[in-house]
């Protein structure tokens, strides 16, 4: 009879009661939710602060590539200007293999395919592609999402340029311009080769 009492209780030191398992489902649920929702939240930060990256990179390129360009503008080059600004298409002149190379950077607006692919982005927005064509060779795309390109002739040989961008993405937790964020840079540049 002690044998028997021994083996009941020790039954019941084994195994978990029903409200037990439950509790401990319950806690993992709500650590599990918590934890997706962490996981979640910085993912979207992280895609964020990729694009907000992204867009001081574009703009730091496009501008320092024209700066280049700007900066050699003039080179060995006799009785032709040293550049062309009509709106926001610029033509530099320098001579090096031909009697007179040109580098021009034009924008052209997206097509209404392109915006389409574009979620959520609000009919009042223009985008461009700025293009870069290189003597006779064909256009090639420099950039894309760009707001604007503005040249600003400060006399003949400054310049400066000011390009800005567009986010790709909307940013909820952004409040201006419907949630897309644009970033703007500008340098004064100076065209050495203008006597």
């Amino acid at each position: 009879m002690k044998f028997i009492k021994i083996l009941k209780k020790r039954n019941n030191q084994f195994g978990f009661s029903i409200l037990e398992v439950l509790i401990a489902a319950i806690i993992t649920g709500i650590i599990a939710t918590s934890a997706f929702s962490f996981y979640t939240k910085m993912s979207e930060q992280s895609e964020h602060q990729f694009n907000i990256s992204e867009m001081h990179q574009l703009c730091r390129t496009s501008l320092y590539d024209i700066k280049k360009s700007l900066m050699q503008a003039g080179f060995k080059l006799t009785g032709h200007p040293a550049y062309e600004v009509k709106g926001d298409t610029l033509a530099v002149y320098y001579s090096d293999t031909q009697p007179v190379d040109t580098i021009l950077y034009y924008l052209e607006e997206y097509t209404d395919f392109e915006y389409a692919a574009i979620a959520e982005l609000p009919s009042t927005h223009r985008l461009y592609k700025l293009y870069k064509k290189v003597n006779s060779d064909a256009p090639a795309l420099f950039a894309d999402y760009i707001v604007d390109i503005i040249y600003n002739q400060v006399d003949a040989a400054n310049m400066i340029v000011s390009i800005g961008v567009h986010s790709l993405l909307k940013d909820d937790s952004y409040q201006p311009n419907d949630g897309f964020r644009t970033y703007r840079v500008s340098e004064r540049i100076n065209i050495r080769n203008i006597s």
